[in-house]
């Protein structure tokens, strides 16, 4: 007589733990593990091979992680690659991970720099989500909790990240309004692609009381050694300590923070 397990189960029938799960989120996690054991981005056949599903489910599955931010697409490839929305939903474990570790010392001497509160933050989708942060110097000062979402549209950090994302996600983000949360906030879609333009193109955006009323704040891309985002840094600053003039020299500070990082975690990298 078969005793326990499954070697009494009648021919055919599925263990019970399988019967307790969902065949698309099971294959959503496969994707998800594929990708992250290859070593570039992997196109849609290709997955579908090494899955062994029909393409079109491929297509389908990837669409919903795209849009959750879990992937992302290469514009020029269509290809997928991990999103950072996935950093995003591990926020509150990074402060046991060696990001941090690595990030905290240059943010650190950003701080030092500005006197502010500095932080990095990553995109998880639809907001920026800060992981990391260093209290400034002054006695006045803006504070940015790790773990805090911060919509894109509306601050330094979500700006210049959404800048970064391209038309397609530019337009999925603008489809629904664009929330007002101080007389400051943009909420035209045309003028935020506009401000996402000029942010690009100088290094920099900026935030003059468009989520808080009294707070300002200056970010910068980190870039990976092929161009791509991996997080920004941002100074948070009360609004009267960020007039215009000083809008420039809080920009420069951040690009050399954020290029900094970026090299840093590359030289992380190549070490493993």
């Amino acid at each position: 007589m078969a005793s326990g397990g499954e070697a009494g189960a009648a021919p055919g029938a599925e263990p019970a733990a399988r019967r307790n799960t969902i065949g698309s989120v099971e294959h959503a996690i496969e994707l998800l593990r594929c990708l992250a054991a290859a070593e570039a981005p992997i196109g849609t056949n290709d997955l579908a091979r090494r899955m062994r599903l029909h393409k079109s489910s491929i297509s389908r599955l990837a669409a919903t992680l795209e849009n959750a931010g879990l992937l992302r697409r290469e514009p020029a490839t269509g290809r997928f690659a991990l999103g950072p929305g996935l950093m995003a939903l591990a926020a509150p474990l990074f402060a046991d991970f060696a990001l941090t570790d690595a990030v905290e010392p240059i943010l650190a001497q950003f701080a030092a720099r500005t006197g502010e509160t500095c932080s990095f933050n990553i995109w998880d989708g639809r907001d920026s989500v800060s992981i990391a942060h260093v209290a400034g110097s002054n006695s006045v000062r803006a504070f940015s909790q790790p773990g805090r979402r911060k919509p894109g549209h509306a601050t330094a950090t979500g700006k210049i990240l959404l800048a970064y994302l391209g038309e397609a996600a530019l337009a999925a983000y603008c489809s629904t309004p664009l929330h007002r949360y101080t007389g400051s906030t943009i909420t035209d879609p045309k003028a935020l692609a506009e401000e996402l333009d000029l942010a690009r193109r100088r290094g920099y955006a900026v935030n003059v009381g468009e989520f808080e009323a009294d707070v300002g704040a200056v970010a910068s891309a980190v870039l990976d050694s092929a161009g791509r985002v991996i997080g920004s840094v941002t100074a948070t600053v009360p609004l009267y300590r960020f007039p215009p003039e000083r809008h420039a020299w809080f920009g420069q500070a951040a690009i050399d923070c954020a290029a900094e990082i970026g090299a840093h975690l590359g030289m992380l990298r190549r070490r493993r």
